[in-house]
């Protein structure tokens, strides 16, 4: 049975505008972490020591370098993330521009993180 309640002014609990903002200061916490998570890499040049095998899985060989790449792709996501926040609250061209620049950082990250992948796999020379 299909029942429409829109026509009496009641709203769907997804159109709701609290789920809105609290899908945005999750995004905001999220990008947010992202970004001190890669600044942490670059500025040291390595991963924590608590940090087991398996929150490093697709790395195989972690050197500096590769810390660094990581670091980058997390800094380019976490800003990824909060230029998609920030284009839902800006005027319509700033907001296009937002989302282009979005899109870019998500490409260059994904790019850094398979390259510094890869780097990690290659045999030593």
């Amino acid at each position: 049975m299909h029942v429409e309640v829109g026509w009496e002014g009641h709203l769907t609990r997804l159109q709701s505008a609290s789920v809105g903002y609290g899908l945005a200061a999750l995004a905001y916490i999220s990008g947010s972490a992202l970004i001190a998570i890669g600044v942490y890499l670059v500025m040291r040049g390595s991963y924590p020591a608590w940090w087991g095998a398996r929150l490093q899985w697709p790395l195989v060989n972690v050197t500096p370098r590769v810390s660094h790449l990581q670091g980058w792709a997390a800094i380019g996501l976490g800003v990824s993330v909060l230029a998609i926040v920030f284009s839902t609250v800006a005027g319509t061209v700033i907001a296009g521009f937002l989302v282009l620049f979005a899109l870019a950082a998500y490409v260059l990250a994904v790019g850094l993180f398979a390259f510094s992948t890869w780097l990690s796999r290659r045999p030593a020379d």
